[in-house]
């Protein structure tokens, strides 16, 4: 049985009306169709940032449409960009990580307890990054198969080897923890 429907009235400007009938959303054409789905995304989306995998489907699902658009035009047009399609699958990976990771914080959290938190965000976004960069520069050792244009990735490539070089001559030193001390009322900083 389905769920009773509620009437509601809202009042919008002839602005947002336009919007809101000009708004491609799938499966929704009617206004009442339209804003049923833009109050379930929006809770999904407000759900979602505790948890990771949730928020990966609703991410995976915001990026999906363009995925899909520019997955034809290359079928149509027999081109691939391995590096283009890789960049917007690890999209919704990236995003999804940072919201479900920065979730756990709360106002009562301490500060001990709230850099904890920090340094497992920063420690799961450096991954997804340097493993995104690492792609990349494979990618980079036949940049043919894997862009549309091969100066997409070759171009920069003199630049991202002259880094590496200097990295391997002169590493980076490793800086002392910095540790952040709360202060009482009066004490200067």
């Amino acid at each position: 049985m389905p769920d009773k429907m509620t009437p509601l009235s809202v009042r919008m400007s002839a602005d947002d009306m336009a919007m809101l009938s000009a708004l491609k959303i799938p499966d929704a054409v009617t206004p009442s169709e339209k804003i049923r789905r833009l109050v379930r995304t929006a809770h999904r989306q407000q759900q979602g940032r505790g948890d990771y995998a949730e928020a990966l489907k609703v991410e995976e699902e915001r990026i999906a449409p363009l995925l899909h658009q520019i997955r034809s035009l290359e079928a149509s047009h027999r081109v691939h960009s391995e590096l283009l399609v890789h960049l917007l699958g690890w999209l919704p990976d990236m995003t999804a990580t940072a919201m479900s990771s920065l979730a756990v914080f709360e106002k009562k959290d301490g500060v001990e307890k709230v850099t904890e938190n920090l340094a497992k965000t920063e420690a799961a976004m450096a991954e997804r990054i340097f493993g995104l960069m690492l792609t990349v520069l494979q990618f980079s050792l036949t940049p043919k198969t894997h862009c549309y244009r091969e100066e997409a990735i070759s171009a920069r490539l003199p630049e991202i080897l002259e880094i590496a070089g200097l990295l391997e001559a002169k590493p980076a030193k490793k800086t002392p923890k910095r540790t952040t001390k709360s202060r009482g009322k009066g004490e200067k900083s």
